[in-house]
């Protein structure tokens, strides 16, 4: 019974992964803007249509979409994702120069969601309706509510400009991913921190935890010896969700602190109406989301695994 479970799993991963490739190239190739245009007027401001045609032709814009399609993703699978416009370079060349520092980006927006969730989760649960609790969330609505790129500019006027701690322009290691990071993770972990909190307080109402209780045992250790395992499965799906997010949501945060960045290259290759980088960015946003997904499952499973059984039974 498990094994088909995860075998359907995979097989509703690649078809998912074929309708994405489908989409990613269709927005694409649809986009209103013309790579051969842009392309010849980049070196001549009044391009002929002959000479438009002619880069058509040169791009293999020309073809029927089906067509194109199908070479398009016969050298995705190949790792070639063709050339990009912006940089006059492999796209594929271009994703290994600029993924490396948003992965780093990404990955201490990571560490730190994971860390303050749980610990500001597991203090509003121990807190519940007291000032620690109100003021959490108070602080979460704004977290939620304000735009990631307005956070961004108060963090460097307040800590880069008025309190010259960090440095405007970007700097090397990791003191210059601190507050692009902290820009990156804190609307996530207001959402996390919610929703682990509420999940915490719903074991503390099951049967187990009363047991506890009649125990003798603290409340502070039913939290963390009880609860906690089984409040993690919702977190750990909306934080797998979230992964897809914080790598397309470091567009607009590396553009706000000037780094080098996939996100920043995405915006770049948009303005330029380059189909090739945006397509495959697309998809390899999308697979992670896809992977992260199927990833978080495997996890609450491992964690977790009377869940399954128990929706299985339902």
């Amino acid at each position: 019974m498990m094994k088909s479970h995860w075998v359907k799993r995979i097989v509703r991963l690649l078809v998912l992964l074929f309708g994405v490739s489908v989409l990613c190239f269709v927005l694409t190739a649809l986009s209103s803007t013309d790579p051969a245009t842009y392309i010849v007027r980049r070196g001549n401001l009044s391009p002929t249509p002959e000479a438009i045609e002619q880069v058509r032709g040169e791009l293999g814009l020309d073809q029927p979409l089906p067509v194109r399609y199908i070479n398009w993703i016969g050298g995705v699978l190949h790792g070639d994702f063709g050339e990009s416009i912006f940089s006059n370079n492999e796209v594929a060349a271009d994703l290994a120069r600029y993924f490396p520092q948003t992965l780093q980006l990404v990955a201490l927006s990571l560490a730190e969601i994971i860390v303050f969730s749980i610990l500001l989760g597991v203090l509003c649960a121990a807190k519940k309706n007291k000032l620690t609790d109100h003021i959490m969330r108070v602080v979460s609505m704004f977290g939620i509510c304000v735009p990631p790129f307005w956070l961004g500019f108060l963090l460097l006027l307040g800590f880069a400009v008025g309190i010259p701690i960090f440095s405007v322009t970007p700097a090397p290691g990791i003191m210059g991913l601190i507050l692009p990071s902290i820009t990156l993770s804190f609307p996530v972990i207001c959402s996390t921190v919610r929703v682990f909190r509420a999940s915490l307080l719903e074991e503390m109402h099951q049967d187990y935890v009363s047991f506890a209780r009649a125990s003798g045992m603290t409340v502070k250790r039913i939290l963390w010896k009880k609860a906690f395992r089984n409040a993690l499965p919702p977190v750990i799906t909306l934080f797998c969700q979230y992964v897809s997010y914080l790598i397309a949501g470091s567009a607009v945060i590396e553009k706000v602190f000037s780094i080098k960045g996939v996100g920043n290259y995405l915006m770049n290759c948009i303005m330029a109406a380059d189909a090739n980088a945006i397509g495959a960015c697309m998809l390899i946003i999308a697979a992670l989301y896809l992977l992260a997904e199927l990833f978080g499952e495997i996890l609450n499973h491992v964690l977790c695994p009377w869940r399954k059984e128990e929706s299985d039974a339902a």
